[in-house]
Order: structure tokens, then sequence, then C-alpha cells
């Protein structure tokens, strides 16, 4: 793959590019780049340079060269981008991906309506001292609830022991869908609140592309804010307040250092009573 990359970009890069020790945090900054900037040669130069520094090219930046190669009518990195793309599944391990597929619906299972309306019950019995009760609507919900946390529980123990075994499941092990699934089991995971259990296996994958940045920031600024502490990254607008210029800068360098974009670049959806970031 390397070979066939270095000849597609050799008249743009210096030999210097291709680095000996591969961090994917320079290929997430230029990337945003690019995604900022999708026209001219600039865009050209960073996005080969991206794909050039590193030995896995994630499939949602491969669509992206694809529409970037469109844009600027490069047809060498179009059909590059194409053949990549082709063989994107040729190499995934479709057992480990079943079976990571499995816990997932597990994850999900727990959190269908029944699960959710047992949390809500128990958080009003636990906090509302007006709430009129149902004994044994109460020890229903609580019995749903030790179902959930015994399944995250598992769950996350399982994945702590395909870590062990083949390293974070990344997209290029177990595919796009399976790898993310992966990154939300452990966002749920709102026990370990100072993110100790999955801390530096995922410092690591983050470093080494198997986990994108913006689901690294999730989970470690959902889990800090449950322990009751200020988000790292500001992944969550929970809710999205005016900040001092100092916090906003302090936020942007822990995003830039982890190849997310700044706070003044992303948008915000609200919908219902959600707040999304993109």
């Amino acid at each position: 793959m390397k070979n066939v990359l270095f000849t597609l970009i050799i008249s743009f890069l210096f030999l210097g590019t291709l680095q000996s020790q591969r961090n994917y945090i320079e290929y997430y900054q230029l990337i945003e780049k690019v995604k900022f900037n999708k026209k001219g040669d600039s865009a050209i130069f960073d996005l080969k340079k991206a794909f050039a520094s590193v030995d896995y090219i994630h499939i949602e930046n491969l669509k992206l060269g694809k529409k970037i190669a469109r844009k600027n009518n490069d047809k060498e990195l179009l059909r590059y981008c194409k053949a990549e793309l082709a063989k994107s599944k040729d190499n995934l391990n479709q057992d480990l991906k079943s079976k990571l597929d499995s816990i997932g619906e597990e994850d999900q299972r727990v959190r269908g309506r029944k699960y959710s309306k047992a949390k809500n019950y128990c958080y009003r019995h636990l906090t509302d001292s007006t709430f009129e009760y149902s004994g044994k609507e109460l020890l229903k919900s609580q019995q749903l609830m030790r179902e959930w946390w015994s399944v995250d529980s598992s769950n996350v123990e399982y994945i702590k022991y395909i870590i062990s075994k083949y390293g974070y499941p990344s997209e290029q092990l177990v595919g796009r869908k399976t790898n993310r699934s992966v990154g939300i089991i452990l966002l749920h995971y709102d026990k370990d609140t100072a993110n100790h259990i999955m801390g530096e296996d995922l410092k690591r994958a983050l470093v080494a592309g198997k986990i994108d940045p913006k689901t690294y920031a999730w989970i470690i600024d959902r889990h800090l804010m449950y322990a009751g502490k200020p988000q790292k990254f500001y992944s969550i607008p929970n809710p999205w307040n005016k900040m001092s210029e100092e916090k906003k800068m302090e936020y942007n360098k822990n995003r830039h250092a982890i190849g997310l974009k700044s706070l003044d670049e992303i948008k915000i959806i609200v919908r219902g009573n959600r707040t999304i970031v993109k």
C-alpha cells in the first residue's frame, strides 16, 4: 500500500514525509484542515500528506479524498481512493467482528425503553421525597437496572480481553461500524468515572489511529462529567454556555492536541432535547 501511495505523491512531498513511526495525530489535524478548505492545490497537498503519513487510511477519509479529487480534477487521487475503498473489507477479522457485534447488540438492548423507564423510576425514588412509588414497580425497576449494569460490566471486560489479545478493535481489524460500536460501549460505561479502566489503552489507540478523536473525547469527557469534573475537550455541550477566552483557549489546545477542530469551527445542531456537535 505504501509503495503505491508513495508513487502517487512523490512529486508533491519530500521523502522525509514518510515517517518510520506512525502517529495519527498529525493525520487527523491535516484532515480537519482539508475539511475546512476543500478546494485548491493546498487541499490536495495536505490530503496527500495526511495519507502518506500513516499505514491505514480510514474509510470516511478515503470518501473525503474522492470528493476532493473530483472538486480538483485529480484523476490519479480519485483512482487511488476508489481502489482502496474497494478492498477495505478484504482483511477484516470476521469472527472477532461477529462477536463484537453481538455485545454491541446487548449494549443497545439494555438501553431500550423499559430499561430507560426503570432507570428514571429508580432515580425518582432516590431523589424525590414526594414520589409515591410502588414497591412492586420499584423491585422490578431495580432488577432491570442490575441487569443493565451486569451487561455493561461484562461487555467492558470482554473488550479489555480483546485489547489484550488483538489490540484495540480498529476499523482495519473489524470494520467501521463495529469499531464505532466498541466506542459506544465504552462511552456507556459510566461507572468508569475516573477513566481508569480504558484510559491508557484509549490513548495508545488514538495515537495508533484505532479510535477516532471524536469518540475518544466523548468517552473521556462523559466519564469526567459523571464524576462531577469539568470536561477536557468540551465535546459534550451540556449546556452550550458562554465561556471565557482563557477557557476556550484551554479547550482548543486540548482539542488540537488530539486532532479535533476548534470550538469556533464546530457546528451545533439542536434536535428536540439533544445537542449534536459536528
